[in-house]
């Protein structure tokens, strides 16, 4: 009994150590594309507010996996789960 506790104990911390993996994994990526669009993008976009100084011209990269880790945790909790079982 005990034996079969602790290797779903051990299974349930892999899956967790492996999502935690993959969610990193995603924000660097995610994040390095926003470092490498934003300087392009943004002051294209929004050049009144570059040059005003409310939106950064460039950011450094730690700032943009943070950023792209910040918007997908809002995106994600803002999401509702419409799949009703009945």
């Amino acid at each position: 009994m005990k034996s079969t506790l602790f290797e779903k104990f051990a299974l349930a911390l892999g899956y967790a150590f492996m999502t935690i993996a993959v969610i990193a994994v995603a924000a660097f990526l995610g994040g390095t594309i926003v470092y490498w669009v934003w300087p392009v993008a943004i002051p294209a976009a929004f050049p009144g507010l570059v040059a005003s100084g409310v939106l950064a011209a460039k950011l450094a990269w730690w700032q943009a996996v943070c950023l792209t880790w910040i918007f997908g945790i809002m995106i994600k909790s803002s999401q509702t789960n419409n799949n009703k079982k009945d």
